[in-house]
Parts: structure tokens; C-alpha cells; sequence
């Protein structure tokens, strides 16, 4: 059954028209036209008169137009039927808006992508519960799982850590790195060593609480007065 509907198969026919460039400098004419093509084989060109036809001062810009042109083949035949009814400025109009237009979109997805792929590698915390214990994590925005679970037996342990981790997220792709690298227990005891040299230096100047949360009215430094110059 599947071989009958092979051999039925309607074969493939050339593109009744195709974009032909024209970017000899030294010739009589750099641009693009838009011709009707006799090519009985697909791939092959044979063509006939411009239908429509595009000057350019620039070689280059020639080009680029009909690069563009390539990726439209579905538009080759419209754009020649359309020729002779709105003429071949109003064409060269609407294709320059469709270019735009194309253009725009490609602006777009590329944007799409970059933010995806930004999105991807951020890393980001969480002082959340796992498993109904207390934790603060670490996830990166591709990875399904957090890459790091850091749990305590109470809520205030998770807090006083949490107090100095949200206040890191200028650390936390190197943080990443260093997990891929030594593993999530060398990560732990990372953390935890600077959060304690962080409580250990900031009461010593008089910027963090007492209590088991040295840091919990701490601001990550960004209100602290810059130093007084000396005299």
C-alpha cells in the first residue's frame, strides 16, 4: 500500500518563478530581478523576462535583498502575479515592508532565544521546605531540580543563613561552578565559612543584631555610609 502511493506521488516541479542576482560591479547593472523560470528539473534555472526588477547602487545591498528573497520562496509567484496589478513601485514597497516585517520578527526571536538561554544558566535561591525540613536551595533556571539542598532541624538555622544567602545572588553562578567542580558539600561548607566571617565582621563594626540571626536587619550593605576621607 505504502509503495502504490509512492509511485503516485505528484513529482516535484521547479519554482514557476525565481530572484536572480545581478552583482558584477562592473556590468551594466547590479540588483536583483524576479524572472520567470523554464527549468523543467528542480534546482535548475532557466530563465525568461524580469517580471519585476530591483536597481541597487551597492552591490552589497543587492545581496542582502536577495538572501532575503531566498528565504521566501513560498512568495515568488504571489509577488509576480501581484506585479503587473499594482505595478512594480507599489511591489518594491510591499516587499520592503514584508522585509521590515521579517526583519522585525527575526529581532524578535532573537531576543526570545537570548533571554531563554540568560534564563537558562541564571542561577537562583530559595529559602523554602524539602521534604518538610527547612532548607535553602539553589537552582539553576534549565535545571529541573535545584542543584543544592541545604536542610536544618529549625526554621531559625534555615533563616540565619537565609539572611546572608539572599543577599548573594552577585555569587550564585560562581557558586554553581564550584558545585560542578568540588561537589554540593564543599558548596555547603563554602557557604556557611563566608556567611560566618560576614556575621563576625559586620558585629564587629556594629552592623548586624544579636540573637541567632545576626543578619536579619541587615540590608546586604547597600545603605552603609561610604568611609569618611582623611583629612
Amino acid at each position: 500500500m505504502a509503495e502504490e502511493s509512492h509511485q503516485h506521488r505528484t513529482p516535484e516541479r521547479p519554482a514557476a518563478f525565481v530572484p536572480i542576482l545581478h552583482d558584477d560591479v562592473d556590468g551594466d547593472f547590479v540588483g536583483v530581478v524576479l524572472v520567470r523560470n523554464f527549468a523543467e528539473n528542480v534546482g535548475e534555472i532557466e530563465p525568461g523576462l524580469p517580471v519585476w526588477i530591483l536597481e541597487h547602487v551597492f552591490a552589497d545591498d543587492a545581496r542582502e535583498c536577495y538572501e532575503w528573497m531566498l528565504t521566501r520562496p513560498e512568495r515568488w509567484a504571489v509577488w509576480a502575479m501581484m506585479a503587473p496589478i499594482v505595478g512594480h513601485e507599489m511591489l518594491t514597497l510591499m516587499m520592503e515592508g514584508e522585509r521590515e516585517e521579517d526583519a522585525f520578527r527575526a529581532a524578535e526571536r532573537r531576543a526570545r532565544e537570548e533571554r531563554r538561554a540568560r534564563e537558562a544558566r541564571t542561577v537562583t535561591a530559595l529559602s523554602t521546605e524539602v521534604h518538610g525540613r527547612p532548607a535553602v536551595t539553589l537552582a539553576r533556571g534549565s535545571d529541573d531540580e535545584p542543584f543544592l539542598v541545604i536542610t536544618f532541624g529549625q526554621p531559625i538555622e534555615r533563616d540565619r543563613l537565609w539572611d546572608w544567602v539572599r543577599w548573594q545572588p552577585h555569587n550564585y553562578r560562581a557558586w554553581r561552578k564550584i558545585w560542578e567542580q568540588k561537589g554540593p558539600i564543599a558548596l555547603e561548607r563554602l557557604m556557611i565559612a563566608l556567611m560566618v566571617r560576614e556575621e563576625r565582621s559586620l558585629i564587629a563594626a556594629g552592623l548586624a543584631s544579636g540573637g541567632r540571626r545576626p543578619l536579619r536587619l541587615w540590608d546586604g550593605g547597600r545603605n552603609r555610609a561610604p568611609p569618611v576621607p582623611d583629612p
